[in-house]
């Protein structure tokens, strides 16, 4: 749902809170949806939220602010629903993308080793897990233990890193991508063409379909958006 509201400021400028940083409409603050203030300790994300703020000319249209709605989601969520949203990563990680091949000896197959086996072996060493890995979309087992190795690593995290770590791995559908994004292993440019090997091998023997064009473009922003996020935090 993408939700609008009309403009009802003039002025938006930044201001300092304590050692945080806020936007002020007018003479209001920001508060998020759950009414509390929103203050972001990282300057250059203030600044982020900012220039989403003051570049509304008439609706407030949520969908085109992915700084702001990393912001809100963070500063509203319970202790209660980072639980849910550390497991639910954890999930990924254990049923990634990197994890699942084409036919064995198939021109995909061979591309998807190449783009990929080498950064596995990384973050296995890196983090001592052990990885599966597998031609065909039938699940997998991991072994247990990565799973509690995965939860360890996220949950160092800020909410605002978490929170635009979950867009990164729900748009690329892998945890490992968003981990060597974290251990700055690759950069965005890198992560989103790696999370695309299979879908670009694709549409280079198919062809691409226009609305296709238009929501990849905005996934893209929003994983670049997310991924300048954790690069500024980490």
């Amino acid at each position: 749902m993408i939700l609008k509201k009309k403009k009802f400021w003039t002025v938006t400028k930044l201001k300092k809170k304590e050692s945080k940083f806020g936007i002020l409409l007018d003479k209001n603050l920001l508060k998020t949806p759950q009414k509390k203030d929103c203050l972001i300790s990282n300057i250059r994300i203030a600044k982020d939220l900012l220039k989403e703020w003051s570049s509304i000319q008439d609706d407030i249209n949520f969908h085109n602010m992915p700084v702001t709605q990393i912001c809100f989601a963070s500063l509203d969520r319970k202790r209660k629903e980072k639980i849910i949203l550390l497991n639910k990563l954890t999930e990924y990680g254990m049923t990634d993308l990197l994890f699942y091949r084409d036919t064995s000896g198939t021109e995909l197959e061979k591309l998807q080793s190449k783009k990929w086996d080498k950064l596995l072996d990384w973050i296995q060493n890196e983090l001592d897990l052990d990885f599966k890995i597998v031609n065909g979309i039938m699940p997998v087992e991991q072994p247990k233990e990565n799973y509690n190795t995965f939860f360890n690593e996220l949950e160092k995290l800020d909410c605002i890193s978490l929170t635009a770590l979950s867009d990164i791995v729900t748009l690329s559908g892998s945890l490992i991508l968003g981990l060597l994004l974290l251990k700055k292993k690759i950069i965005s440019k890198q992560a989103w063409s790696l999370a695309k090997v299979d879908e670009e091998w694709q549409r280079s023997k198919w062809g691409t379909l226009p609305e296709q064009v238009e929501d990849d473009e905005y996934k893209k922003n929003k994983f670049f958006i997310s991924c300048k996020l954790i690069n500024l935090l980490n």
